[in-house]
């Protein structure tokens, strides 16, 4: 299972670079035609924030922890895919901003789910195997 987690937390920094890479360049008004593409990393981005949150329950971290990571990706999901009914003409930046934030939000959950899991991991050998 450590394995496991350690390829979950590159793959969520990875897609976090391509993302960030992606949304620069969608802020500079350059490819949009790569807009889907960024959408579907989005979701895979939240689907493994949602498998560390279930590994993370398995290895007894904090549900509180656990269960808010489950319900921050299912908020930023549906942040992002309205987002563009938000605050429509310049005060659309906000909505930019505000996307950015809740993304890394929740690329810094996933590394504190790692981490913990990790963590219970190192103090109770042997849980959720």
């Amino acid at each position: 299972m450590k394995n496991a987690v350690n390829v979950l937390r590159y793959a969520v920094r990875v897609l976090a670079l391509l993302q960030v890479a992606l949304g620069l360049q969608f802020w500079s008004g350059r490819l949009f035609a790569l807009l889907p593409a960024h959408m579907r990393m989005g979701e895979v981005l939240v689907a493994l924030l949602w498998i560390l949150a279930g590994i993370g329950l398995r290895a007894r971290v904090k549900p509180g922890l656990a269960i808010g990571a489950m319900v921050y990706g299912f908020l930023a999901l549906a942040f992002a895919m309205n987002m563009g009914k938000l605050l429509p003409g310049g005060a659309h930046e906000v909505i930019r901003v505000l996307h950015l934030l809740i993304g890394l939000g929740a690329v810094g959950l996933a590394e504190i789910l790692a981490a913990r899991i990790k963590l219970e991991r190192e103090v109770r050998p042997g849980v959720g195997k």
